[in-house]
């Protein structure tokens, strides 16, 4: 209830309040319950006065595709949102910006004459102006503020199908999956070895067939992600692209392959592992990890000597010129 300090006993465990929701556990919506928080609130609860009754439905989970895209047109709702504000706090902000300048201009810079009958006037004229200014930058802060949320819920869906994010998701739930696995055979076994009861058996069962169920679901609906991708002509990296030698390109960055792994391909690390333009800066302090999902293209062997030829080449030839061009100073 409203002011029985409920609330403020939630708080700690990460619970907060919504007008149309009331009061809810943050992060909870589509996943399991988190029994061991709702426990210890529950706990501060009893331990404050109030009854509490704990009474958990996970009967109404929805299907993880339908959660993403309930997910995705929230993200959409958002970047509407956010662009629409950010474009009235920018209209009234360069109205009132306007405003203090035809203010200001009036007086092209001129002092306040206090002697003058037009002081008073000229005094109010300029605190006008400096308070519409003052509103004005506030408003454009505000007006950033919103057009940079808007960018960020309109490339939500980009970035959270990503290929390389999805392929990083993906090894997290797969180890996630493997775990529940375990604690599945361990949970049977301690059973067989009469260290838990059919009841606490059950129990234990139900919630970990539950965790793998979603798990299998999440998997499967990101590996659908991958396909697409794979499908549209998205290149995906992997130990049988490269060969030690070649060159790895990861962003902005052009990296020697050291040696290839199964996950990764060993690269030279450091602050000196720089873009390479010439053998100079190919020392590095030690060596590297960089995972496939970060690879966004490859350089062969061949190509790089090519490249480095003709960088040095180029660099010869700029070293004569400015040799030649110091001698003609000279003479």
């Amino acid at each position: 209830m409203k002011g029985d300090g409920a609330f403020e006993l939630l708080r700690p465990f990460r619970f907060r309040a919504s007008p149309s929701v009331g009061i809810y556990l943050r992060g909870s919506r589509d996943r399991r319950a988190d029994l061991c928080l709702i426990s210890q609130a529950a706990d501060a609860l009893r331990e404050a006065g109030h009854q509490v009754t704990v009474e958990i439905d996970e009967t109404q989970r929805r299907a993880f595709a339908e959660a993403e895209e309930d997910r995705a047109d929230r993200a959409a709702g958002r970047a509407e949102y956010f662009g629409a504000r950010a474009e009235r706090f920018q209209t009234s902000s360069d109205a009132k910006w306007e405003r203090g300048r035809e203010i200001t201009r009036g007086y092209g810079g001129e002092p306040v004459k206090v002697d003058h009958y037009s002081a008073n006037r000229h005094m109010r004229d300029l605190k006008c102006a400096h308070r519409l200014f003052g509103q004005s930058a506030q408003e454009q802060a505000e007006a950033d503020r919103c057009a940079d949320r808007a960018v960020t819920a309109e490339h939500y869906e980009q970035h959270r199908r990503n290929p390389g994010v999805t392929l990083r998701r993906l090894e997290r739930l797969q180890a996630d999956r493997r775990r529940v696995e375990r604690q599945q055979a361990r949970t049977v076994a301690d059973a067989e070895a009469g260290k838990l009861t059919a009841e606490t058996l059950v129990a234990a069962l139900i919630r970990l067939d539950a965790d793998h169920a979603d798990l299998c679901d999440k998997i499967g609906d990101w590996e659908k992600v991958i396909a697409q991708a794979e499908a549209e002509g998205v290149k995906l990296w992997g130990p049988g692209d490269f060969e030690p030698g070649d060159f790895v390109r990861s962003g902005s960055r052009l990296l020697e392959v050291l040696r290839v792994n199964k996950k990764t391909v060993t690269v030279p690390g450091g602050p000196e592992a720089g873009p390479i333009v010439s053998k100079a800066n190919r020392q590095y302090s030690w060596n590297g990890k960089l995972p496939y999902d970060k690879v966004t293209g490859r350089v062969s062997a061949k190509e790089m000597r090519a490249l480095l030829a003709e960088a040095e080449e180029k660099a010869q030839q700029g070293g004569t010129a400015a040799a030649s061009e110091q001698g003609q100073r000279d003479a």
